[in-house]
């Protein structure tokens, strides 16, 4: 792999496992500098040494993005580390309340919206000064935020809030050269498929991918494709290195499903 972003420096929320793992590891190899955080140390420090293995630097933090205190202290840690971002990944998302509105657990509820979208809010808005000219925001969102269903109402709520949440910044950064896009994955093989697996069990993606072998999970059409984490990574990676004045305020998905 060529050294794309030798000498610059990414954020990676939700950088533990799954998609930000393998977002995080590919920007490292790819040359960068990585700031990665998540709620879980022992996780972050596994991924801190994979990073370190590029030969790069990794500077972890457990936070709880739900946190505004914690959150506004992680970026301005970041900031004092390198200096300056040129590269955000807004990962970092929960899946608390998956019921109908009428049998919802409140708390619950909201906290999902806290986590999905005042986290990225809080996280942009405490980097935004220090972002690179040309710099590259990437929002992790989901079709799922493009419709509605009759269940998983905070999540699907929170997606549809983090698109209008792009194209605002798209708006609002263009005159920094900062492109603001959404990466929608479509189905991939992380714990958030294992709902039925043991309560707080981390499920690696080859045994999801082995269990839906013969077909892809409830709720997505059959001509859909369960992805391994590293083809989000790859996806990452080509949002990133876009040349200045690249597209900003659009969609890059690997859903094999209209979204619209």
């Amino acid at each position: 792999m060529t050294k794309e972003l030798a000498g610059k420096t990414a954020v990676v929320t939700g950088a533990g496992r799954g998609l930000g793992r393998s977002i995080a590891i590919y920007f490292a190899r790819a040359g960068a500098d990585l700031a990665i955080c998540s709620r879980t140390m022992a996780e972050l420090e596994a991924v801190r040494a994979e990073v370190e293995a590029e030969g790069v630097r990794c500077f972890v933090r457990a936070v709880d993005l739900s946190n505004e205190p914690a959150t506004q202290t992680f970026c301005e840690d970041v900031l004092k580390e390198f200096g300056k971002v040129d590269v955000l990944v807004n990962n970092a998302g929960s899946e608390l309340e998956t019921g109908r509105i009428d049998a919802s657990d409140p708390a619950k509820w909201w906290k999902t919206i806290e986590i999905n979208v005042r986290g990225p809010y809080m996280v942009t808005r405490f980097l935004l000064e220090g972002i690179s000219e040309g710099g590259k925001i990437i929002n992790v969102t989901s079709g799922m935020g493009k419709r509605a269903g009759d269940k998983n109402s905070s999540y699907h709520i929170s997606k549809a809030a983090m698109n209008m949440f792009t194209d605002a910044l798209a708006n609002e950064l263009w005159s920094r050269k900062i492109d603001v896009n959404n990466l929608i994955p479509g189905p991939v093989a992380t714990s958030m498929l294992n709902k039925d697996g043991p309560e707080g069990r981390r499920t690696t993606p080859e045994e999801v991918l082995e269990r839906f072998a013969d077909g892809v999970p409830p709720g997505f059409p059959e001509w859909e494709r369960l992805k391994h984490p590293d083809e989000i990574g790859e996806l990452a990676l080509y949002m990133a290195t876009r040349p200045v004045g690249g597209p900003t305020g659009q969609t890059f998905s690997l859903a094999r499903r209209p979204l619209g």
